[in-house]
C-alpha cells in the first residue's frame, strides 16, 4: 500500500523543514506540507475504513495507543500552526512554546509511524 510510502515522506518533509526552521519562506511550505499529506491519509482512513467507528467500538492493544498518538499528532499540528503563525507575525514571545511543542510533535509522529508498521498489518 502508499501508506508507509507517504508516512516516510513526512518524515523527510519535516526534517528538511527542520532543517530549514529558520528560514520561513522554506519551513512554512515544507511543514505545511506534511500536515496536508498527514491529513489527507487521516481523511482517506477514515472514508475508507470507517476509523472512527471502529475506535469507538473498542479498539484495543498497540491499535487504540497508535490512534491516541495519532490523534494526538494531528492536534499538535494545529497547534504548531497556530504559534508557528503567530512568530511569522513577530510575536517572539511564542518561540520557546513553539520549539517545545514541535519537540513533543517530533516524538510523537516518530512514535506514530513505528506504530503504523505493526498495526497495518493487523
Amino acid at each position: 500500500m502508499v501508506f508507509p510510502f507517504l508516512s516516510s515522506f513526512v518524515l523527510i518533509l519535516l526534517a528538511v523543514g527542520l532543517v530549514y526552521r529558520r528560514e520561513p519562506a522554506l519551513h512554512i511550505p515544507l511543514m505545511l506540507s506534511a500536515f496536508g499529506v498527514d491529513l489527507g491519509m487521516v481523511l482517506w482512513l477514515e472514508f475508507n475504513r470507517a476509523a472512527v467507528e471502529q475506535v469507538v467500538t473498542g479498539v484495543t492493544g498497540l491499535l487504540a495507543f497508535h490512534v491516541v498518538v495519532s490523534t494526538l499528532v494531528m492536534v499538535l499540528y494545529m497547534v504548531l500552526i497556530w504559534s508557528g503563525r503567530r512568530l511569522w507575525l513577530g510575536q517572539e514571545r511564542s518561540r520557546g512554546f513553539h520549539r517545545t511543542v514541535a519537540a513533543i510533535f517530533i516524538v510523537g509522529r516518530l512514535i506514530n509511524y513505528v506504530t503504523a508498521f505493526f498495526v497495518g498489518s493487523a
